[in-house]
C-alpha cells in the first residue's frame, strides 16, 4: 500500500534522488493515472527557514500527539516552538476518522478493524501478487513464489524462524507469510470493500479533511500547509501509506534512549512539491537553531533480558 521513497543525508540530498526516480513506470499503474502531477524539478522547491513566515500547520492531537512518548514530545515541542518563533502557526486539530482507524493505544496495527475494513486484508493480497511477480522475474534463483520462500524458511527453521520462538526477531514465526499465501492474491468482495473503506477513511475523512481547518471561534475555513506528526507509534506513516499520499520525515533529535526522533509532514495526493518546501524550511530552521544533528546512541540496544525466577 505504500512505497519507499528516497533517503538522504539532508532533504536536499533526498530530493535530488526523487528528481531522478520520479516519473512513469510501465510496471506501476499508479504513476500513469490521469490525475498524476509531477514537478519539472522538485529541487526548485527547496527553501530556507524564512519560508515559514505565515505558514499554517495542523498538529493532530487525539490518538496522535496526546499519546506521543514524553521524551519524543519534549524533542518535537522545541521544534514546534521554533516554527512559531519563525512566524509559523501550529493549530491543534483532529483527524475525523482517527477513532475508527486507530485503536485507543495509538499503536499502529494493520489488523485493526473488521476484515472488510482492515489494512491487512488488502496488504496480504497485494503482497502475494507483487512478491510473486517480482520473484518470477528472477533468473539466478530457484525461489520463484512466496510459497517457495515459506518452504525455504521451514527447511532452515533454525536461522529463518519459520516456527514460533525459534528466532527472537520473529517470535510468532512466519504466520504472516502463511496468511499471505492463504489469500492466494484473490481480490474478492472483502478485498474491494476493505480497499474502498480504507481510501475513504484515510483520504476524504482523513488527511484531506484534516488539511481543511474550520476555526471554531470565527467559523472561517483555513487550508493548512501541511500536517505534522511526531509519532513513534507509526500513526502518521500508517495514514499516508493507506491513503497513498506523500510524507517527508526529518530527523530532529534523540529520545532518552538515544534513538532518533523524527518530525513528519504530510499533505494530499501529488503534493510532493509542497512537502519539499516545508521540510527543507523546517530542517534549515532547526539546524540554524540547534546546530549539527546528533548521532544516534542506541542506549541499551545490546542489552539482553535475563529471566529470573521469582521467589515464592
Amino acid at each position: 500500500m505504500d512505497s519507499v521513497g528516497s533517503f538522504g543525508r539532508t532533504v536536499a540530498d533526498a530530493v535530488v534522488v526523487l528528481d531522478a526516480i520520479a516519473g512513469e513506470d510501465s510496471e506501476d499503474h499508479f504513476t500513469k493515472v490521469p490525475e498524476r502531477w509531477q514537478s519539472a524539478s522538485y529541487t526548485a522547491s527547496l527553501s530556507t527557514r524564512e519560508a515559514l513566515q505565515g505558514a499554517k500547520f495542523g498538529l493532530p492531537i487525539k490518538r496522535c500527539w496526546d499519546l506521543c512518548p514524553s521524551d519524543c514530545k519534549e524533542v518535537a515541542g522545541k521544534v514546534l516552538d521554533a516554527i512559531k518563533e519563525a512566524g509559523g502557526t501550529i493549530i491543534d486539530i483532529d483527524i475525523p476518522s482517527i477513532e475508527e482507524r486507530v485503536g485507543p493505544s495509538g499503536k499502529w496495527n494493520w489488523e485493526h478493524g473488521r476484515p472488510d475494513q482492515s489494512e491487512w486484508t488488502v496488504a496480504k493480497v497485494d503482497a502475494y501478487n507483487n512478491v510473486n511477480a517480482y520473484l518470477s522475474s528472477l533468473s539466478a534463483t530457484s525461489i520463484k513464489t512466496i510459497e517457495d520462500v515459506a518452504a525455504f524458511n521451514q527447511n532452515n527453521d533454525g536461522t529463518e524462524g519459520a516456527n514460533p520462538n525459534v528466532v527472537p526477531a520473529f517470535q510468532s514465526g512466519q504466520d504472516k507469510f502463511l496468511e499471505i499465501i492463504e489469500s492466494k492474491g484473490t481480490k474478492d468482495e472483502t478485498y474491494q470493500a476493505a480497499l474502498g473503506h480504507i481510501h475513504k477513511q484515510t483520504r476524504e475523512n482523513g488527511i484531506d479533511a484534516a488539511l481543511t481547518y474550520k476555526d471554531p471561534d470565527t467559523g472561517k475555513t483555513i487550508q493548512l500547509d501541511g500536517i505534522l506528526f511526531c509519532d513513534r507509534k507509526g500513526i502518521g506513516q500508517q495514514y499516508a501509506a493507506q491513503a497513498g499520499y506523500p510524507i517527508v520525515c526529518i530527523p530532529i533529535g534523540l529520545d532518552s534512549q538515544g534513538l532518533p526522533v523524527s518530525l513528519s509532514i504530510q499533505h494530499s495526493a501529488w503534493q510532493e512539491e509542497k512537502l519539499v518546501k516545508w521540510a527543507s524550511a523546517i530542517e534549515d530552521l532547526w539546524r540554524w537553531k540547534a546546530g549539527p544533528r546528533p548521532m544516534p546512541q542506541y542506549n541499551n540496544m545490546g542489552a539482553k533480558n535475563i529471566p529470573i525466577e521469582k521467589a515464592a
